[in-house]
């Protein structure tokens, strides 16, 4: 994929005025290997990985619950609700990563002026981050509808390659809504 505003320019045709307007909005930050951004606000937050892994996750009753991985150029959205309950995300940087985003004050200034035309470009950004991220969605839902544990698992590896060197297996585990054991079977190959 290409750079934010390679593909804001694809997917929008926008006048030069407005890919500038755009590019003094966003905001490219250095996150070093385990720093993390913790999100519990209502504002969706959308996070393009320029470079490097990140993950998010929850936590309830003591034991994390990974929702999402990330690597170059992959969006990683986070809203801070699971269902209808409030809950904290921790976007956890896995080796020093680039980031692009805009600011949630900018965005959620773009979404609340959204009917008087003020500011479209900051939601423009949320667009293309969000329409990667159904994408996304997407294939998880049939991945997780429509695969076995095994095929789950190898889908993952072949999805995000560099995986291994970055997650726990407990955080894969989690993320393919299996069992540490039943994955440890699985990449035993005395899973049945």
């Amino acid at each position: 994929m290409a750079h934010p505003i390679e593909y804001l320019k694809k997917i929008f045709k926008l006048s030069p005025e407005r890919i500038e307007l755009v590019s003094t909005m966003i905001v490219e930050k250095h996150m070093p290997k385990g720093s993390f951004i913790e999100r519990s606000n209502q504002v969706i937050e959308t996070y393009y990985i320029k470079k490097g892994a990140a993950r998010a996750f929850y936590t309830k009753d003591g034991k994390e619950h990974t929702i999402a991985f990330a690597f170059e150029d992959e969006y990683l959205l986070t809203k801070g609700f699971a269902g209808n309950e409030p809950v904290q995300i921790t976007i956890t940087f896995l080796e020093d990563t680039k980031i692009i985003y805009i600011p949630s004050s900018r965005l959620k200034e773009a979404l609340d002026n959204i009917k008087t035309e003020k500011s479209p470009e900051a939601i423009l950004f949320f667009h293309a981050g969000l329409q990667q991220y159904l994408t996304y969605l997407e294939e998880r839902l049939y991945v997780f509808q429509s695969m076995s544990a095994r095929e789950r698992y190898e889908w993952v590896i072949n999805r995000y390659p560099r995986l291994l060197e970055y997650a726990t297996l407990t955080q894969i585990a989690s993320y393919l809504g299996l069992t540490k054991e039943t994955l440890y079977r699985i990449r035993s190959g005395k899973y049945r």
